[in-house]
């Protein structure tokens, strides 16, 4: 078994921080801070910082420290638009590839994130976040391109810090678990320019969704 490091446990702190809100956009990684949370020295945190900013979780600026990203509004247009474009192309050539195996994993994420949804609290709502980018990679992966599926990893962390499932309408709520539902069917039925389009419609639909 390997043995979890001090930056890992640094860069789960540190991530989980600014996942559940605790750090907000714009706000200052403190190392001293954080170093005396969890029992760990400065340099694993360093390295932990330098993991989340190439991320997009965190900015690092020279004398000035880090701070969690704050991305703006047209940041978050053009990482969506890029992304439907990459996500679509990967369910076009995961429809053509995956397995009944992979089929099987995202029908029971999709039943996770509908019982999370059903369930309604504040933490159930926040785990859907995991839970969605989850579903989101079993398709890449499925797709078999490596290099897509490193892209796209990058491009979807600055939406993750940006987004909260929490904040969504119920009715948008219920538009996503939808998607993800025909997103399956169509991957099921072999059909790439399906899967293309309504995967592309599933991310920009979250233009309005951020807006909220």
């Amino acid at each position: 078994m390997t043995a979890i490091s001090s930056a890992d446990i640094a860069y789960a702190h540190i991530k989980s921080a600014i996942m559940t809100g605790e750090m907000k956009a714009g706000d200052r990684v403190k190392e001293e801070l954080i170093a005396e949370q969890i029992g760990v020295s400065r340099t694993p945190i360093r390295h932990a910082l330098q993991k989340l900013a190439t991320q997009g979780f965190v900015d690092t600026r020279h004398n000035s420290g880090a701070r969690v990203a704050d991305w703006s509004s047209q940041d978050i247009d053009e990482i969506i638009e890029m992304r439907s474009l990459l996500e679509g192309f990967g369910a076009e050539i995961a429809a053509r590839k995956i397995t009944e195996a992979q089929l099987g994993e995202l029908r029971d994420l999709a039943a996770e994130m509908e019982a999370a949804a059903a369930r309604g609290t504040s933490e159930s709502l926040e785990a859907i976040t995991e839970l969605n980018s989850r579903f989101h990679m079993v398709i890449i992966v499925a797709s078999g391109n490596r290099r897509l599926a490193e892209v796209i990893g990058n491009l979807a962390h600055p939406l993750l810090v940006q987004r909260r499932f929490s904040a969504f309408s119920p009715e948008r709520l219920q538009r996503s678990m939808n998607h993800h539902r025909e997103i399956i069917d169509a991957l099921a039925q072999g059909s790439p320019e399906w899967a293309n389009s309504i995967m592309r419609s599933h991310i920009l639909a979250s233009r309005s969704d951020k807006r909220d």
